[in-house]
C-alpha cells in the first residue's frame, strides 16, 4: 500500500539537507514553497462540499511534495517539482461562505497577502464569474473545480480554466443514452419534456439545453420552469407520460433536483438529471424511480480505473473518509495546476498561465472518466467528459458508457418490477 508521510515532514524533509525527520531525500529546492490557494465554502450550507475540496487539493499538493513511484498521476513519481529543483507546494486555503463578496475578498488576500501563484476553486456560478473578475485583474491564473454553466467560459476571461465537462458536455452523455432508449411506438426520434430550476442560472441552461436538443436529434415536446416548493403535480402524470419519453431536468440547488425528481417519478418516464443539484443529491428515492444524471466523476467508475483506486486509498488512509466527488474534482484541477508550474519552471503566474494552454494530460494519467486534459481558447477543457449513473438497488450506480457500466439502464418502471 502506497502511505503518505505527514505533512509537516513533507515540507522539512524537502527543504532540508539534514534529513532528520524520517529518513526524506535530501534536495536543494528553494528557500520557500511556492503557495498554491484553494477557494471554498467552508462555512454555509456547502461547508461540507467545501471541505472536500479542500481535502482533495491538501491530497494533491502531498503527493506532489514527495515521491510516490508507483502512483500514475502526474508529478507524483519525484519528491517535489523537478522542473524547479524539487521546490514544494504550500497549500492556503479561504473560506468563500458561499458568497460572491466574500469570494472577491479572499481572492485578493490570497493573491496579495499570501503570494498564491495560482488558485483553485469550487464555488457557486457567480461566485467563480466573480472571482475571475478578479484574477484578470491581479493576473493570477484560476482553475475552476466545480462548477458546469457554459457561460463563465464565455465571459472572455483568459486567466480562467476549467478542468471539469460544462452543462453542455454532461448533456452529450444524457443525450448519448437517450439515444439507446427505446423509441414509441411510430418513431420519429425522441420527444423530452425540458424542465430547470426557477432562476436566472435555470433559464441561461434552458436556453442552451434547447439549443442541444435537436441537435441530439430529439424535440421538445413541452418546457416548464420548477422551483424547490413547487407540488409534483407541476407534471402532468398522463399527459406528458404520453407525449415524450423522457424527461430533461436541470437543477442548481439539490431543493429543486428534489422536486423535478418527484414530478418526474408520477410520470413513469426517465428523468436525465444536469446541474449541480443533481450531481449533488443524496436523498433516497423510490426504487421505481427512474432517475439518471450526468456527473464528471463515480465511484463505481473508480472501481475500474487503477490510478483512481490508488488515489482513493491514499485518500482513505489519510482522511480517514471515502472520497468524494468534489474532492476529486479538487484534486485534478490542483493536479493541473501544479504540472502547469513545474512545465513553466517558474512561479510567474504569467508563466504558469502560458503553461496551462499548452496543458496535455493523458487519460492515463487521470483519476476522471475523461479523456484527459486539454484546455481550448476559452479555458475550458475540451476533452472533459461523463458518465451517467441511476438510481438503483437504493444508490447511484453506473449505467453510462456500456463498457464502463457495472449494470444497465431501466427505462422505465416496468423494468424495475
Amino acid at each position: 500500500m502506497i502511505r503518505l508521510r505527514p505533512a509537516w515532514c513533507l515540507v522539512w524533509c524537502l527543504a532540508s539537507a539534514a534529513a532528520a525527520t524520517g529518513g526524506c531525500t535530501s534536495v536543494t529546492p528553494p528557500a520557500q514553497p511556492l503557495v498554491v490557494g484553494v477557494l471554498a465554502p467552508l462555512t454555509g450550507p456547502a461547508a461540507e462540499t467545501g471541505a472536500d475540496t479542500v481535502r482533495g487539493a491538501q491530497l494533491a499538493v502531498e503527493v506532489v511534495n514527495q515521491a510516490l513511484p508507483t502512483l500514475g498521476v502526474p508529478l507524483a513519481a519525484d519528491a517535489g517539482l523537478p522542473g524547479l529543483g524539487g521546490a514544494t507546494l504550500l497549500l492556503a486555503t479561504a473560506d468563500t461562505a458561499g458568497d460572491p463578496a466574500t469570494t472577491s475578498t479572499q481572492v485578493s488576500a490570497l493573491v496579495t497577502e499570501r503570494h498564491a501563484i495560482g488558485l483553485v476553486t469550487a464555488n457557486s456560478a457567480k461566485s467563480t464569474e466573480v472571482a475571475g473578475t478578479q484574477v484578470q485583474r491581479l493576473r493570477v491564473p484560476l482553475l475552476d473545480a466545480h462548477t458546469t454553466a457554459d457561460y463563465l467560459t464565455e465571459l472572455g476571461a483568459d486567466w480562467y480554466f476549467r478542468t471539469g465537462p460544462s452543462d453542455s458536455q454532461l448533456a452529450d452523455s444524457a443525450f448519448s443514452l437517450l439515444g439507446r432508449q427505446p423509441e414509441r411506438p411510430g418513431g420519429g426520434g425522441h420527444r423530452v419534456v425540458l424542465v430547470t430550476e426557477t432562476g436566472t442560472e435555470g433559464a441561461a441552461a434552458a436556453v442552451r439545453l434547447r439549443e442541444l436538443v435537436p441537435r441530439s436529434g430529439a424535440t421538445v415536446a413541452k418546457q416548464i420552469e420548477m422551483s424547490a416548493t413547487d407540488s409534483p403535480d407541476t407534471l402532468d402524470t398522463e399527459k406528458d407520460a404520453d407525449s415524450a419519453d423522457a424527461v430533461l431536468a436541470w437543477a442548481q440547488s439539490t431543493g429543486g433536483a428534489a422536486a423535478i425528481a418527484a414530478a418526474a417519478d408520477r410520470t413513469g418516464i426517465p428523468l436525465y438529471g444536469l446541474g449541480q443539484g443533481f450531481r449533488q443529491f443524496d436523498r433516497p428515492l423510490p426504487e421505481a424511480s427512474t432517475m439518471m444524471r450526468a456527473m464528471p466523476w463515480s465511484q463505481d467508475y473508480a472501481g475500474r480505473n487503477p490510478v483512481a483506486r490508488d488515489v482513493l486509498r491514499l485518500y482513505q488512509q489519510r482522511f480517514n473518509r471515502p472520497m468524494s466527488a468534489a474532492a476529486a474534482d479538487a484534486f485534478t484541477a490542483m493536479i493541473t495546476l501544479a504540472k502547469a508550474v513545474d512545465t513553466a519552471g517558474s512561479g510567474d503566474p504569467a508563466a504558469i498561465r502560458t503553461a496551462l494552454r499548452q496543458t496535455s494530460l493523458p487519460a492515463t494519467q487521470m483519476i476522471m472518466p475523461w479523456n484527459g486534459v486539454r484546455f481550448g481558447p476559452d479555458g475550458q477543457n475540451t476533452l472533459a467528459a461523463a458518465v451517467v449513473e441511476q438510481w438503483q438497488f437504493h444508490d447511484f450506480r453506473l449505467v453510462y458508457p456500456v463498457e464502463l457500466a457495472i449494470t444497465v439502464a431501466r427505462w422505465g418502471r416496468r423494468d424495475a418490477q
